[in-house]
């Protein structure tokens, strides 16, 4: 179940949406089969909670509405008469309040749990996200043996920016960096802003191939950006690719970190790589 959901997560939201109608419609055809001998009713609930918590709150609308009127087709097939002609209908119309308001107390949960891992300048996750995305990865590969990949990204003259144009200026260049990286990853990947300008990236099972070539792409995504907004600023960026577990969280941070440091002071503006295998380890530049 919980690689299915990983799968899901991972596809456009309109596959999302194309699940959340086919579990829809297997519920309606069980529930015809059954002759609505036994009420399964509730079960319509699980393609809109699903469909909810992976593609948002809207579409999640779509699939009650959907799942009401299969609940009404149902109702219309298998019932043959009814004391009054339109109450099919109301009860339709009941069942898709019920969807909805679960849908919606499901959607304020899942929001007011969001909100607390999130950075309130620039709407990207904070170091809490960044920890709890982190402490999944290193247990994923302790367990599966799936590789992941780690990036801290930081924004080489920030300060002078600060200086001579002011905070709101520094916080927009903040926003336009995190805008920038949230438009270039994928649904599965976790990006935190850490604290001033340190942005920090985890790539779940991606291997030190795939990650040199998708930040070849981002880097050069936000590179552009900078430029095309003229700002005085370039970024130096350490990625590690972890084939072997670190001990701890504190370990994992430390030697990427250590490695955006490195690309910082021997020069900036440029990317460095390592993959990590507690046997040795081995990096390369990039810039």
């Amino acid at each position: 179940m919980l690689k299915t959901l990983h799968y899901l997560s991972t596809k456009p939201r309109f596959i999302v949406l194309g699940t959340g109608f086919l579990l829809a419609l297997c519920i309606a055809i069980s529930d015809l089969l059954l002759s609505r001998r036994i009420s399964i009713s509730i079960f319509y609930l699980f393609p809109i909670i699903l469909t909810t918590w992976l593609a948002g709150r809207v579409r999640g609308i779509i699939i009650a509405a959907v799942s009401a009127l299969m609940w009404l087709a149902v109702e219309l097939l298998t019932v043959a008469q009814h004391g009054e002609p339109f109450v099919p209908y109301w009860n339709a119309f009941l069942q898709f309040g019920v969807f909805i308001i679960v849908l919606l107390l499901f959607d304020a949960f899942r929001r007011e749990k969001s909100s607390a891992r999130l950075d309130y300048l620039t709407g990207l996750g904070n170091r809490r996200h960044f920890f709890e995305h982190a402490e999944t990865e290193i247990n994923r590969l302790q367990r599966y043996g799936h590789s992941f990949t780690v990036a801290y990204i930081d924004v080489d003259n920030f300060k002078a920016v600060n200086d001579r144009y002011g905070h709101t200026a520094g916080d927009k260049l903040l926003k336009l960096i995190a805008e920038s990286i949230r438009a270039n990853i994928r649904i599965t990947d976790s990006v935190s802003r850490l604290g001033g300008d340190e942005f920090a990236l985890i790539l779940p099972e991606t291997d030190a191939e795939a990650a040199e070539k998708f930040f070849g792409k981002l880097y050069k995504h936000l590179s552009d950006a900078i430029m095309q907004s003229k700002w005085p600023v370039t970024l130096s960026i350490g990625i590690v690719t972890y084939v072997k577990p670190p001990a701890t969280i504190d370990e994992m941070i430390r030697i990427v970190d250590k490695l955006m440091y490195s690309a910082k002071t021997s020069g900036k503006n440029q990317v460095k790589y390592m993959v990590y295998d507690k046997g040795g380890n081995s990096d390369q530049d990039r810039g």
